[in-house]
């Protein structure tokens, strides 16, 4: 080969590897390829944080955690959230026109500018599945926050379950002396109610079953409403230095972002409220139709699925559990009932009440379950990889707490307790695989039964001195609007 030959060769070399880097400048590589469409798995479905369907959480209901030997099911007391619901108002007002939006662009990002990238690229099922998205028109205003067909069944077969593992305490017909329900003044948990009512006692047994009217001030199952420490919390955990704001600054949530938008041919990275909009609308959908494919759950690969679910964990952990001080206090009153109801061999069999995530994971909090090591932060992703605290698996669709008292054949100890979170026993090292005797239950959670709940549940600034403190307010109001009258 001649010299200038060899140059020729090297120039053209050069050349093409230059046509390649430019080709990848255009059309980066972003993430590991993946298809929705083909997995059937789809295992990140169980990681939708508290949008993730309750029929992918629950346990087996060919477990045998609930037979001890020796003792019979006597009482069993539940606080359950509702089932899975339509989106609120203003995700109603905002969701149908912003997803159109992304949904026209994505596809003209692959159809026509082609920037889509080399590698981690939707595929062809994926964007024919986006193709054929529609707003369901039927989800309007007027039903915002409802509870959906599937949520009626989370319910209803949550209850022939219970009535099947606990027939000792369900075999009975209605009877108010046997039965308590209650639920907070809400559709969903109102419908939620009614489901698991008729799951118990059959198609409209709920025509003829009342629940317990909702107080005033239902500290029982709503106490975050009526307490001003949490609500000053929860402005906290929006300031520039709570961590889940430093998590939404750091690089690995940062490089998320901008892999989710390359993967979908931008050129630039989409807000968090577009990111946001695609992930709620993928969680709703796929709880809503079990088996179907939400097309927006395409968008994201597996291991963005598992950053999206640490980002909701930071904030349900500073707001409602472990990363608040507070937390444990807010449950004052459930516990106090629960323990009240257990420790009664009279009294109704069964108490149910249905109310919300919230208060789920202040409960658990407050019996201090599913506690880590360490605290969930900003940093420290990677090492939580397995932590207990994890939205989707303590408080999906339909989550509930069921607390069992048995009556054993146990001459010392003859009453104990198996606490159930979402059909699963729970384990403490105070009880031996779950099954805990009632003395220690009634000395662990005595802070509570001792305690007066209307100063603990929020410091003294709750739901009564609240109350008291807007009645002086109006007393100086009024004191001041009728001078003015008289002058």
């Amino acid at each position: 080969m001649t010299r200038t030959c060899r140059l020729l060769w090297i120039v053209s070399i050069t050349l093409c590897l230059t046509a390649v880097q430019l080709a990848h400048a255009q059309n980066p590589r972003c993430c590991e390829d993946y298809c929705y469409s083909r997995d059937h798995d789809r295992s990140q479905s169980k990681h939708f944080a508290t949008k993730t369907s309750y029929e992918l959480i629950h346990g087996s209901s060919s477990s045998r955690e609930h037979i001890v030997p020796n003792c019979i099911p006597s009482k069993l007391w539940l606080l359950s959230r509702h089932g899975t619901r339509l989106p609120g108002k203003k995700d109603i007002q905002v969701l149908p026109q912003a997803l159109n939006n992304l949904r026209e662009s994505i596809l003209d990002n692959y159809d026509n500018r082609r920037t889509a990238p080399d590698i981690g690229r939707m595929c062809a099922d994926d964007l024919d599945l986006l193709r054929s998205w529609r707003w369901d028109r039927n989800i309007s205003v007027e039903y915002e926050s409802f509870l959906t067909d599937q949520g009626w069944s989370d319910l209803k077969l949550l209850a022939r379950r219970e009535k099947d593992r606990f027939n000792e305490v369900f075999n009975w017909p209605y009877d108010k002396q046997r039965y308590l329900f209650r639920h907070t003044k809400s559709q969903r948990t109102e419908a939620s109610f009614k489901a698991f009512v008729e799951g118990l006692f059959g198609d409209g047994a709920y025509n003829f079953i009342n629940a317990e009217p909702e107080p005033t001030d239902d500290t029982l199952l709503k106490p975050y409403d009526f307490c001003p420490a949490y609500d000053a919390n929860k402005d906290k955990n929006k300031q520039p230095d709570s961590e889940l704001n430093k998590f939404l600054r750091s690089r690995i949530y940062l490089q998320t972002l901008s892999d989710i938008s390359t993967r979908l041919g931008f050129r630039y990275n989409l807000s968090n409220d577009q990111i946001e909009a695609m992930w709620d609308i993928c969680r709703y959908e796929q709880a809503w139709h079990l088996q179907q494919y939400s097309p927006w759950c395409s968008v994201f690969t597996k291991n963005q699925v598992n950053i999206l679910e640490y980002k909701e964990d930071l904030r349900y952990y500073y707001q409602n559990s472990y990363g608040y001080e507070k937390s444990a206090d807010l449950a004052c009153y459930a516990v106090n009932d629960m323990v009240k109801n257990l420790g009664r061999s009279d009294g109704q069999q069964v108490i149910a009440y249905f109310t919300h995530e919230a208060e789920i994971q202040i409960f658990l909090t407050a019996l201090g379950a599913k506690k880590d090591r360490d605290s969930l932060r900003a940093e420290n992703y990677y090492a939580m990889q397995n932590r207990n605290f994890r939205s989707s698996e303590l408080t999906p669709f339909a989550a509930n707490l069921a607390a069992v008292r048995y009556q054993c054949a146990d001459p010392v100890e003859p009453v104990k307790v198996i606490f159930f979170l979402n059909e699963k026993a729970l384990m403490f090292d105070w009880c031996r695989v779950g099954l805990c005797d009632w003395s220690e239950v009634v000395r662990r959670y005595e802070r509570y039964t001792k305690a007066d709940c209307a100063k603990m549940y929020c410091g003294g600034s709750g739901a009564s001195s609240w109350a008291l403190h807007w009645t002086t307010m109006m007393g100086i109001v009024l004191t001041i609007a009728v001078g003015l009258l008289q002058r």
